[in-house]
């Protein structure tokens, strides 16, 4: 029976050691998140800045969509 409680204590001394390493890789994927979603913001931002001033100066802004002018326009 001791043998039997040693691989025991063993086997959660591993599974403990597994979450603490899981719970690390976790709060640095958040971290990277985090981050991640805060650069996003800026853009975004940053995208709304640029075209308010492009309206300002009376500069169109194009659709996403728009064919480059070399396809010879819409049809």
């Amino acid at each position: 029976m001791p043998d039997r409680l040693v691989e025991l204590e063993s086997k959660v001394a591993m599974l403990e050691h597994t979450v603490d390493a899981l719970s690390g890789e976790l709060a640095a994927h958040q971290r990277t998140i985090d981050r991640l979603q805060a650069n996003v913001a800026a853009l975004v931002q940053q995208l709304k800045r640029q075209r308010g001033e492009a309206a300002d100066a009376g500069e169109p802004i194009e659709p996403h969509d728009t064919p480059p002018p070399h396809w010879g326009g819409r049809s």
